[in-house]
């Protein structure tokens, strides 16, 4: 069924709308929109929004007035350096730093404060600084300009590269903030005035002396001062003599001052040992020293070719024909290999073995030596024909061995070395047909005595005097709990140690008290592992003994009975001595209730029912 809408006439339609617009009788002007009642909320946020603008727009607007338009276009602060870009060390130079106001805004005040390296020296300065490398240069007028100048010498490592900077700090007299600009000078040190060469010989023989020549020589202008000259030998190069003399204990030779043009000639005399053979370099280096710090100048080498004498012979040292450390109250196996690996017969050897002690007596126990049939004089042993015959002809290829043994003290006196070195030295009287006296020496042996360290771990129940420390039954009793007090020791007096750990595993029927005391470093426990460890950073030689202690406890059931519970698992320590940079090591035994050390508690150790 289909509907019809109704047509409406524009009279009724007028009608309509009046009656849905009338307000109170009357219909509202709509030609006029009134405004409604806004939120105070909003107002004052959006005062806030244009103030913030505002003040943002002010900022920026200062920041390119002043620092890119108004102020930079007003007043530049112009800077140069002018010196050389490559010096030498040791040569005077002069630098000089300088400014000019190429703005229209006069300059209120102007510092200058120089930073220069610390192997740059200044001798003398135009003007003079105000206070250390600081010059107060006042008021710059636009157009103005000015400059500070500095003498001084590079002591620097050669090649090396260094800088000059120059930082000032001015105020515009329109401007009430300092602001700062710097100039930068980069120099290369890639040369010195002092010059250094060494001679030496192309080939040598092993056994022969070979003499090494070293110059020294000041080609500048100006003195130098406090140069060392350092030689570096082969390890199979001997050094019998010197001219100058080495100074006592030292390995360089000091030349306080060189005056301009000056030379100063070093000689070596030496002979490389039995077991040289093929290159062999000597080098020499000479370096300005500030507080000990060397600054090489120059390094100079001569490469010696060295053919072999014939007679092969080394020192063995417990199995190394190195420099070694040893432990007082250790044996020391020695041992002289020889050979001839010539074609002709040697005849008439004879060996001989010095100890020297480096800056004390010998510290050897000559009572206990094994000296392998030589015999002894002081601290020179001697091996002739007449105690091994073998040395009375040793044919091509032919070899031989010389054993002995030599026991160290287990103590040091006041007047012992620390480190003492091996010297052997091989004499012939003739090699085939040839006959004449000719000596041959081997590469020394440096023997360097680690620290007396000794430790020690004991458990007891009673102190020394007598008063009980532990707790609980004694005899340990089944289903009883007994605590004893575990002791570590140390002592120590020849070197510093660093590094110290002593630990030890408690045995799983073992409890931890939490009860410790220590003299220097801290007890820890690992109650995961039973791990417990003392350490300390280190030990110095003043402090001869330390200590620590921790309280365990044991609780014994009826398999123990009859026995010796243990304590602790064994003990280990460890620690660095800083003079032979040895690691020590030390191992201990377990502990048990049975007290061996403790006089209070003999015979009371083993657990009773």
């Amino acid at each position: 069924m289909m509907h019809r809408h109704k047509r409406h006439s524009s009279r009724e339609i007028k009608q309509e709308l009046r009656s849905i617009y009338t307000r109170d009788g009357h219909v509202p002007d709509l030609t006029r929109l009134e405004r409604g009642a806004r939120s105070g909320f909003t107002g004052v946020l959006v005062k806030m929004i244009i103030a913030l603008g505002l003040l943002s727009a002010v900022a920026w607007g200062g920041f390119f007035l002043f620092s890119q338009g108004f102020f930079r276009d007003n007043e530049t602060l112009s800077l140069s350096v002018e010196g050389p870009e490559e010096v030498k060390s040791g040569e005077p130079v002069s630098y000089t730093f300088r400014y000019e106001n190429t703005g229209s805004v006069p300059i209120a005040s102007l510092v200058m404060k120089l930073n220069v390296p610390d192997s740059f020296h200044i001798l003398s300065a135009t003007p003079e600084p105000g206070r250390a490398d600081e010059w107060t240069i006042g008021s710059l007028s636009a157009g103005s300009d000015g400059a500070v100048s500095v003498e001084g010498v590079f002591l620097s490592e050669v090649p090396s590269s260094e800088r000059l900077q120059a930082l000032f700090t001015y105020k515009p007299a329109n401007f009430s903030s300092d602001f700062q600009d710097i100039a930068t000078h980069k120099v290369d040190v890639n040369d010195s005035v002092v010059a250094l060469s060494l001679t030496g010989p192309e080939k040598a023989l092993s056994g022969d002396v070979s003499e090494f020549i070293v110059n020294v020589q000041n080609t500048g202008s100006e003195s130098v001062y406090n140069l060392r000259v350092t030689p570096v030998r082969p390890q199979d190069f001997t050094l019998s003599e010197s001219d100058p003399a080495l100074p006592d204990g030292d390995s360089f030779w000091t030349i306080p001052v060189l005056e301009p043009g000056e030379l100063k000639a070093i000689t070596l005399r030496g002979a490389f040992t039995s077991t040289a053979s093929g290159e062999q370099t000597l080098a020499v280096t000479v370096g300005f020293v500030d507080d000990e710090l060397t600054l090489a100048q120059a390094t100079e080498e001569v490469v010696t070719d060295v053919l072999g004498a014939g007679m092969a012979f080394s020192i063995i040292v417990n199995g190394s024909n190195q420099n070694q450390t040893a432990e007082l109250g250790e044996t020391l196996r020695a041992s002289v290999d020889f050979k001839n690996a010539s074609e002709e017969a040697a005849e008439n050897l004879s060996f001989e073995m010095t100890l020297q002690g480096n800056g004390g007596n010998v510290p050897i126990a000559w009572s206990g030596a094994d000296l392998g049939n030589g015999s002894r004089s002081g601290n020179t042993i001697t091996w002739t024909q007449d105690a091994i015959p073998a040395l009375a002809r040793l044919d091509p290829d032919e070899e031989g061995v010389i054993d002995l043994s030599l026991p160290l003290s287990s103590s040091l006196g006041g007047n012992d070395a620390q480190s003492f070195t091996l010297t052997v030295t091989l004499t012939l009287l003739k090699v085939g047909n040839v006959s004449g006296t000719r000596t041959l020496s081997a590469t020394p042996i440096v023997i360097s005595l680690n620290s007396d360290v000794r430790v020690n771990a004991q458990a007891r129940y009673y102190s020394e005097a007598g008063s009980a420390i532990g707790s609980g039954a004694l005899p340990p009793r089944v289903g009883e709990t007994t605590s004893y007090r575990i002791y570590w020791n140390i002592a120590n007096s020849l070197h510093a140690l660093t590094g110290l750990k002593m630990s030890t595993t408690l045995p799983q029927d073992v409890t931890w008290l939490e009860r410790t005391d220590t003299d220097i470093g801290t007890v820890s426990y690992n109650a995961t592992t039973r791990l417990v460890t003392w350490t300390a950073s280190k030990l110095p030689v003043e402090v001869e003994h330390a200590g620590a202690w921790f309280d365990v406890a044991i609780h014994p059931d009826e398999s123990d009975i009859g026995r010796f519970m243990k304590l602790t698992s064994p003990t280990s320590f460890e620690a660095k001595d800083t003079t032979t940079n040895e690691t020590l090591n030390e191992s201990l035994d377990a502990l048990t209730t049975e007290l061996p050390e403790d006089a209070f508690a003999k015979g009371e150790g083993v657990v009773i029912k």
